[in-house]
């Protein structure tokens, strides 16, 4: 992240590729929409979240694999510093970047599209409040792949982290009722949802206390579980010595 934003220009470039073809593939799916300015920011708001997810994937899970394939991740355990407060601030500095990457990202699709994403100021907070469920997700992943030994296996789970994150990136419409039901226990897709009621449909953040509340209890709980998750995958590995891939 050198030299921002020039370094980062061809990153900014596929991002608007990929956003392009995500929002051209729900005009095809949705057909005629009142609004292709609405669809665009709805579909932007989720596309906000998506990448969120996967920076914090990539500061984490990513970064502890890369730790791990260097011979580094013992290293880190030598430190007076718990291992997960480690990998958490790191997260936290990355975070600190992306939210830049995302803000010249947004200006560009909101000057080529000529929409506003981010309406109501209530949206910060909902992506404050998701961020702990994100760091959980992310360290539950990291103690899954510290318990893989298999390369195949962890090119499975990457595929299926995909997946998951896929409704992310599509107009929730699109999916049936029972899924919309399953997806709305995630903090991800609750937040997606919060933040398209915000900004498209104008719903005063008072309106939705239940949603609010849903959201920072599994926020919480995901980073919970994820940390529980990485500490017994980190006390394993320890004892069986595969904390390094060589």
């Amino acid at each position: 992240y050198k030299n921002m934003p020039t370094a980062n220009l061809p990153f900014l470039i596929f991002l608007y590729i990929l956003f392009w073809l995500i929002n051209f593939s729900s005009t095809l799916v949705i057909g005629n929409v009142e609004s292709s300015r609405s669809l665009t920011a709805a579909n932007m708001l989720g596309y906000v979240v998506w990448f969120f997810a996967m920076f914090s994937i990539s500061s984490i899970a990513q970064n502890m694999e890369d730790e791990r394939m260097q011979g580094t991740f013992e290293h880190l355990h030598l430190s007076s510093v718990d291992i997960k407060s480690i990998f958490l601030v790191r997260a936290l500095i990355h975070a600190i970047e992306s939210i830049v990457i995302i803000a010249i990202f947004i200006l560009i699709v909101g000057l080529i599209h000529r929409v506003v994403v981010f309406t109501n100021i209530y949206s910060l907070l909902v992506l404050l409040i998701l961020l702990p469920g994100l760091y959980g997700f992310a360290f539950f992943l990291a103690g899954l792949v510290l318990m893989m030994r298999s390369k195949e296996a962890k090119n499975w789970l990457a595929i299926l982290i995909y997946v998951l994150l896929v409704p992310l990136l599509i107009p929730e419409r699109i999916l049936s009722p029972a899924v919309r039901e399953i997806f709305s226990y995630f903090p991800m897709f609750q937040s997606v949802m919060m933040l398209r009621k915000l900004n498209i449909e104008r719903i005063p953040l008072n309106l939705m206390g239940v949603d609010f509340v849903k959201l920072v209890i599994t926020s919480i709980l995901f980073l919970v579980i994820g940390l529980l998750i990485f500490d017994i995958a980190d006390k394993k590995a320890k004892k069986k010595g595969i904390l390094g891939t060589y």
